[in-house]
């Protein structure tokens, strides 16, 4: 598997941006289009979120898109085998809230999510000053997640794997006395994790933030990354989210949790079409 994806990456590194832009929008079609790969779940999540919002012919074509980008987030990472993956990648909004705190030696959380290119997000944020860390689970064999961590940080994301317990607490715990970021990933949960409302939906919920923010605490800025072209995108990033704490940990992780998931929800209206709809958090 290992020798498959460095050699599909090597043939990718040799393609122009369009051509990787024409095999995304084939690849989209024939997986949307032509085997429905997970278009029914596809579909079915849009539909839970949105509802009578948009009609199926709306939450159709954003199924579509979003197929497309995700592909194209996929080619476009495997093909950079240069480092330039966040060269094109501006931040246009709310920068300021990153220098007030990692620009004065601060480490801070990003509240991020699957939308967009997330894998140059961390590049370009890297790239712009804010030397960024994301928390990853292995993928694949030992090889593949050695080649794909590699790849991460010959980008500028750098990675705090999880490979024995208490890895993750300490990896945030040096990146942020360091003055750096750590991206959290919060749309995606895992099993066991409780129903909270996300579009008005009890949906399963990743608490696993709001109960490491209460051990390791620091400013908390929601941001995303909107593709604008293949290998260009923008960042947009939020206010910092202000957070109170009170004795009762359990119920303090529980409205965090809430809360979170309402700035992961307003992220996603943004731009549905560029967001990751293959996982399905109403599930149960």
């Amino acid at each position: 598997m290992h020798i498959l994806v460095n050699l599909l990456s090597v043939a990718l590194s040799w393609l122009s941006p369009a051509s990787l832009d024409k095999m995304a929008k084939f690849l989209a079609f024939m997986s949307y289009r032509v085997f429905k790969v997970r278009r029914r779940l596809i579909l079915k999540n849009l539909e839970t979120a949105f509802g009578t919002e948009k009609s199926p012919e709306e939450r159709d074509k954003i199924g579509e898109l979003s197929t497309y980008n995700f592909i194209l987030t996929a080619l476009e990472f495997l093909a950079e085998r240069n480092g330039r993956l966040g060269e094109k990648v501006e931040i246009v909004e709310g920068e300021e809230h990153l220098q007030d705190t990692v620009g004065k030696g601060e480490g801070v959380y990003i509240l991020c999510i699957h939308m967009g290119s997330w894998e140059a997000m961390g590049g370009g944020l890297t790239r712009h000053g804010y030397r960024s860390h994301v928390i990853v689970k292995r993928v694949g064999s030992e090889k593949t997640d050695q080649f794909v961590k590699k790849l991460r940080e010959k980008n500028g994301f750098f990675c705090i794997q999880r490979k024995n317990k208490g890895d993750a607490v300490k990896g945030i715990l040096k990146t942020l006395k360091a003055g750096q970021v750590v991206g959290f990933v919060m749309d995606q949960a895992r099993p066991g994790e409780p129903f909270l409302p996300f579009f008005d939906k009890p949906a399963k919920t990743n608490t696993s933030f709001a109960a490491i923010w209460r051990k390791i605490q620091a400013p908390i800025i929601p941001a995303y990354i909107i593709r604008t072209g293949v290998g260009e995108h923008k960042i947009y990033v939020r206010p910092p989210v202000k957070l109170t704490t009170t004795d009762d940990a359990e119920k303090d992780v529980l409205e965090h949790s809430r809360l979170f998931n309402k700035v992961v929800e307003s992220i996603i209206r943004k731009c549905p079409e560029q967001y990751f709809w293959m996982h399905n958090r109403w599930k149960g």
